[in-house]
């Protein structure tokens, strides 16, 4: 194991992805970067779920979801947005000034997110803001890998796309939307984060058909709480009930999730032997 924690950057300042799912998702590296630690950003959830590597260790949490109009011209906006945006503002700049400190002091600070931190991570941010410090990025297990395992299927084999989508709900400005994206009838994959379920179907039948496979990943990672609902997009409204669906779920669509190798095999050799 010596060997492979030698593969850990020296820096002051970690970005760690932990994985989702159980701790035994998470890499060694991580883990080393977590031992090198003197302070640690991390939510309840991570403390909770790691709290036997995080023992002994000095632990600060209430400063996640920092990102929201990071980098804009907030005295642009108005009534409530305003304030909110100064109060993240304010606390932003708590945390930037507790990470400089603590680094001017010699500590070596570590930030710790769920999965990786540079697929749809809150952390992202602040490799630009710090910039100067030459920060490491561990990266981590992303729920989509996790999910992919509990579907036990290539994400990249299908009859006719090879191609993955990531996406997520339809952000104000981002000419991406769901719609557009479903033109091109690839695999597509939504990381929803609390967004509207059945909003996402409506958008997904917009240019694929109501037959095509759809699933649902649950808990992606979790041992003892993993799920799979499969269906199609015609009838997986009638198989999940959106107000008891977790923060953890993943949508999967694409014709992925039936292929098979043999059937197409099996279609050639048919196709041959009707032209004899």
């Amino acid at each position: 194991f010596s060997v492979l924690y030698a593969a850990l950057p020296d820096s002051s300042l970690y970005l760690v992805g932990v994985g989702p799912g159980d701790p035994d998702l998470m890499t060694f590296r991580a883990v080393e970067a977590i031992k090198k630690a003197d302070l640690i950003f991390c939510t309840d959830g991570l403390e909770a779920k790691l709290a036997d590597y995080l023992d002994g260790k000095q632990v600060i949490k209430g400063y996640w979801r920092l990102f929201e109009y990071y980098g804009q011209d907030i005295s642009q906006l108005e009534g409530e947005e305003r304030i909110r945006a100064e109060q993240l503002a304010k606390k932003r700049n708590e945390f930037i000034d507790m990470v400089r400190t603590n680094i001017a002091n010699k500590k070596t600070v570590v930030i710790l997110d769920s999965g990786d931190p540079l697929v749809y991570g809150p952390w992202a941010w602040c490799l630009e803001e710090f910039e100067d410090l030459k920060p490491v990025v561990v990266p981590g297990v992303s729920c989509f890998n996790a999910a992919n395992a509990a579907l036990r299927r290539g994400v990249t084999n299908a009859s006719k796309t090879k191609s993955v989508i990531l996406t997520a709900n339809d952000w104000p400005g981002k000419t991406d939307t769901i719609e557009r994206l479903s033109v091109h009838q690839a695999t597509m994959v939504i990381f929803t984060m609390r967004a509207e379920f059945d909003y996402f179907i409506k958008q997904l039948r917009t240019h694929y058909p109501p037959e095509t496979p759809v699933a649902v990943v649950k808990h992606a990672g979790y041992a003892d709480r993993e799920e799979v609902v499969q269906a199609t997009l015609g009838d997986i409204r009638e198989r999940i009930d959106p107000k008891a669906l977790p923060f953890e779920y993943l949508i999967y669509v694409g014709d992925f999730l039936t292929y098979r190798h043999k059937s197409q095999q099996q279609s050639s050799a048919a196709a041959g032997a009707s032209k004899d």
